[in-house]
């Protein structure tokens, strides 16, 4: 029996992001998961202001309280930003995955302190506030920002080379024993990944993929 997950975009995506999105939840989901990628054409363009974000967690929570039960056995928000994942949680018949909800407990097994490593200023506070009210802020080492847009992002050398930068000052200057990454679909490179120095990094969205077909696969998600 296939499980099948409705993942929701928290911003309005071109067709090429679209594809990346499910490319990259493709390669991580098993064999019997049907995964299916959903747009915000009525979302925002990119989370770079409050108002960005309160216009997601509205489009976010509309897309995902009309979710059929019959179709979709469980909803992954695709943003480390849990948009609407308390909403929805409550008035939604379909179980509501939130990446930084699901991740921030299993970080806490394998490090003390952690960083976050996310593309703006703005989106690291969010973050940050995300993991105080999550019960984690004692435990945050660091916040820091790549400082590049969203665009900018997409580029492997640009994103490349910011993220190995703040990867490295992480470890080094900030004592970061985990790295969560602020993004839940970004791809690591070889170099990213040895600028970690060998601390783990996680991808809040691939995680949160994993942890449903866990529970899913034990007869636990209801």
């Amino acid at each position: 029996m296939p499980f099948n997950i409705k993942i929701i975009s928290p911003i309005k995506i071109d067709k090429a992001d679209l594809r990346r999105r499910k490319m990259r939840y493709g390669e991580y989901a098993g064999p019997d998961t049907k995964i299916e990628v959903f747009n915000l054409p009525e979302g925002p363009a990119t989370l770079d202001s409050p108002g960005d974000l309160l216009f997601c967690e509205h489009a976010v929570f509309q897309e995902g309280i009309k979710t059929d039960p019959d179709e979709f056995d469980a909803i992954l928000i695709d943003c480390v930003f849990d948009p609407a994942v308390d909403a929805l949680r409550e008035q939604c018949e379909v179980p509501t995955f939130g990446p930084m909800f699901a991740t921030l407990p299993l970080v806490s097994q394998v490090a003390d302190r952690f960083s976050y490593v996310a593309r703006s200023k703005r989106q690291t506070h969010w973050l940050s506030e995300l993991a105080t009210r999550y019960g984690y802020g004692d435990r945050l080492a660091s916040a820091r920002a790549l400082k590049i847009s969203y665009q900018d992002s997409r580029s492997p050398k640009i994103f490349d080379e910011a993220m190995s930068r703040n990867l490295k000052q992480a470890v080094q200057e900030d004592g970061a024993e985990a790295i969560v990454m602020g993004s839940t679909t970004m791809a690591i490179s070889e170099a990213v990944s040895a600028a970690a120095q060998g601390r783990p990094l996680f991808l809040p969205g691939m995680v949160t993929l994993r942890l449903m077909e866990l529970l899913w696969g034990d007869g636990l998600l209801t």
